[in-house]
């Protein structure tokens, strides 16, 4: 299986999504799945990537500020999920500008990127509508997970 990062652009991902959740009471996790799992054959993208939000504890974030980007390359499709306190803020035609943006770079193998773009765009939307709380710490690793 040939990654689709390198572990450089790994590095540089997990970066900006630190010095994103320094200006945003944001918690955002991006995982690469090259394949499904056995057990998750039956199941859509949709519904591994919310397994995988579970699994990664981001419905437990203080104030429900969580966001995955899941990457299923196998099926060459991605998910853009968020808890309830970013969905309070960013309305539904931002995701569906984001998930376009992403769909173009995806559909030639720009994956890095594609989430470069993204993640510079979600969190400068989320500056202002969803600063960081004083004092809050990081809730979730910053790390790109691509297994």
């Amino acid at each position: 299986m040939k990654k689709i990062l390198t572990k450089d652009e790994l590095q540089n991902l997990a970066e900006q999504i630190g010095e994103i959740e320094k200006k945003t009471a944001a918690e955002i996790r991006v995982v690469v799945h090259h394949k499904k799992h056995w057990s998750e054959r039956k199941l859509s993208a949709r519904q591994v990537a919310e397994r995988e939000f579970g699994v990664l504890n981001m419905a437990k974030t203080k104030k429900g500020t969580g966001i995955l980007v899941f990457i299923l390359v196998s099926e060459r499709q991605f998910e853009l999920l968020a808890d309830h306190g970013v969905i309070a803020v960013l309305p539904e035609e931002f995701w569906t500008n984001a998930a376009q943006k992403l769909s173009g770079h995806f559909s030639r193998n720009n994956f890095y990127d594609g989430l470069k773009a993204a993640l510079a765009e979600i969190g400068e939307v989320l500056e202002t509508k969803l600063p960081p709380i004083a004092g809050e710490q990081s809730e979730l690793p910053n790390d790109v997970v691509e297994d």
